[in-house]
């Protein structure tokens, strides 16, 4: 194994490139049964996904009582199904800033998305990137995530985190 430091990846989403087609909801949830990015739209008609953002400093991980939520060695926080407990006290779901932990039912009640772990084990990028008709949603390290934000993507990551904000009561 190489002593290399793997990059951080993160999933980036250029909500001005977004044109609202559910393309990446519709493969996430024919792949995992349950939809790891989910579509909502701002109150100005603004289409975007909500997705995991897999935050260097992660509130999910730390409000998980289990420990089934982690960060690997590329960045991706990751959950155990095997190490949760299904408390149903949903406090990773409260936690995320980004509303991107999912009910899923069942005994493990919650996903969410892993950038498509299997799928990188094989050597592809998460399906939602592959089959964005906009080109909007890229797997980027995060050296590249900064040089990507534009003031035109930025000002619709405004109006995005508006929303949830107002969709979290917050």
């Amino acid at each position: 194994m190489s002593d290399k430091k793997q990059p951080v990846l993160k999933k980036y989403v250029d909500y001005s490139r977004c044109i609202g087609c559910e393309s990446c909801e519709a493969i996430c949830k024919f792949l995992h049964g349950t939809p790891r990015i989910q579509m909502t739209q701002t109150d100005e008609g603004l289409a975007f996904p909500l997705y995991c953002h897999h935050c260097t400093n992660p509130q999910c991980v730390k409000a998980c009582p289990s420990g089934a939520i982690t960060r690997d060695h590329n960045g991706v926080v990751l959950h155990n199904p095997s190490l949760c407990r299904g408390c149903r006290s949903m406090k990773c779901m409260d936690a995320c800033p980004f509303m991107a932990m999912y009910h899923a039912g069942g005994v493990v009640p919650v996903t969410k998305c892993d950038l498509c772990a299997e799928r990188r084990r094989k050597g592809l990028g998460p399906a939602c990137e592959e089959v964005c008709p906009a080109e909007a949603i890229r797997l980027v390290t995060e050296e590249e995530l900064k040089e990507l934000r534009s003031s035109r993507s930025m000002a619709a990551q405004k109006l995005v985190m508006k929303q949830i904000r107002q969709m979290r009561g917050k």
